[in-house]
C-alpha cells in the first residue's frame, strides 16, 4: 500500500499517524511539520501511530528519531508510538527505538478526527538528498551501534 502521513493537534498532544509504506519520498511534509512543532509550539505530547504502517524506510525512521531527540531536550519525556507486533515492531527495537521511545502494543485507541495529511512539499533534488543526510544521521545520535550501522551511508552521501 501507498503511503501516507498525517497529523493532527488535539488538547495539547500532536498526533501523527503512518500508513502504509512510509518512504523518503513522502516525508517532506513530515520534516517540514517537525520543524514547525520545535519552533516554540506548545504541546503536552507526541503520539505517533505506526499501527497502520508496513515499512519506515531508514528516512521516515530518522525523521522519527528526531522527533525523540528533539522531544527530549526541550521537555525531557519521551514520544509514545502506537505499534502492532511483527515486522515494523523489529525494525523499530533494531534501530533502538525502545529506549527513546514508550512503546504501546496493539491497543484500541481514538485517534483525531481532524487527521490533516502532510504531503511531500519538495521535490527538490537537493533538499531531498539533506533529508536523506539528516535523517540517517539523527538515527545514528541514537546510540553507538546505530552510529556504526548508518555510518558509511552518511559519509557516501555527504
Amino acid at each position: 500500500m501507498e503511503g501516507s502521513i498525517f497529523a493532527a493537534s488535539v488538547d495539547g498532544i500532536e498526533y501523527i499517524k503512518f500508513i502504509g509504506t512510509v518512504r523518503y519520498s513522502h516525508c517532506g511534509g513530515l520534516e517540514s511539520h517537525i520543524d514547525y512543532l520545535f519552533d516554540g509550539h506548545n504541546y503536552n505530547q507526541i503520539v505517533v501511530d505506526l499501527e497502520e504502517a508496513d515499512i519506515l524506510d531508514s528516512t521516515a525512521l530518522g525523521l522519527l528519531a528526531k522527533i525523540a531527540i528533539e522531544l527530549k531536550s526541550n521537555t525531557d519525556s519521551n514520544p509514545v508510538i502506537f505499534l502492532k507486533k511483527g515486522e515494523l515492531s523489529n525494525i523499530i527495537k533494531r534501530v533502538c527505538f525502545d529506549q527513546v521511545f514508550q512503546i504501546i502494543y496493539n491497543t484500541e485507541q481514538s485517534e483525531p478526527a481532524e487527521l490533516q495529511e502532510l504531503v511531500n512539499d519538495s521535490h527538490d533534488e537537493k533538499q531531498v538528498l539533506q533529508r536523506v543526510i539528516d535523517a540517517h544521521r539523527n538515527l545514528s545520535r541514537l546510540n553507538k551501534d546505530n552510529d556504526q550501522l548508518y555510518k558509511d551511508i552518511t559519509c557516501a552521501l555527504d
